[in-house]
C-alpha cells in the first residue's frame, strides 16, 4: 500500500470518528440549544409534580438497609461505632445516604412514613439539580 493510499484510509477512519463523535453530542447539543428559561421552567416543573406526588410513594425494599449501612457508617466516622467490615456494610454511595440521614436528623423527624418521604423527596431534588447542572454544562462546552 502506497503512502499516498494508507493516508487517505486515515483521513477517511478520522472522518468517520469525528462523525461518530458528531452524532453522539447530537443530543448533548440539543439540550444546550434549550433556552435557559424553558429549562428552568421544566425544572421548577418537575420539582412541582415531585413535591406534589411524594405523599404516594412507597418504601422501597432495600431503604431500611441503605439507612442502617449510612447509620453504622456515620456512628464509625463519629467515633460511636465500630469499623463496618462486614460486607453487607460496605456498599457505594455512603455519602449520599449520611447526607440523608443527617437532614433527617436535623428535622428532628420520627415517624418512619416522614422519614421515607422526606429521603424521597430529597433524592428526587439531587436529582433535578443534577439534571439542571448537566444542562448548564452542556450550555458551556457546546
Amino acid at each position: 500500500m502506497s503512502s499516498k493510499t494508507h493516508l487517505g484510509a486515515s483521513r477517511r477512519r478520522i472522518g468517520m470518528v469525528r462523525f461518530a463523535i458528531g452524532q453522539a453530542l447530537s443530543p448533548a447539543r440539543a439540550l444546550a440549544s434549550v433556552p435557559w428559561a424553558l429549562a428552568a421552567i421544566a425544572v421548577a416543573l418537575f420539582a412541582t409534580v415531585g413535591i406534589a406526588v411524594v405523599d404516594g410513594y412507597g418504601r422501597g425494599a432495600d431503604e431500611p438497609q441503605q439507612r442502617a449501612i449510612a447509620q453504622k457508617n456515620i456512628d464509625y466516622v463519629m467515633g460511636t461505632g465500630d469499623l463496618p467490615t462486614h460486607a453487607s456494610d460496605r456498599y457505594y454511595g455512603v455519602a449520599f445516604e449520611a447526607a440523608l440521614l443527617l437532614v433527617e436528623r436535623l428535622l428532628g423527624l420520627t415517624d418512619s412514613r416522614a422519614i421515607y418521604l422526606n429521603r424521597h423527596l430529597l433524592t428526587h431534588l439531587f436529582f433535578l439539580a443534577g439534571g439542571w447542572f448537566c444542562y448548564l454544562l452542556a450550555c458551556r462546552l457546546l
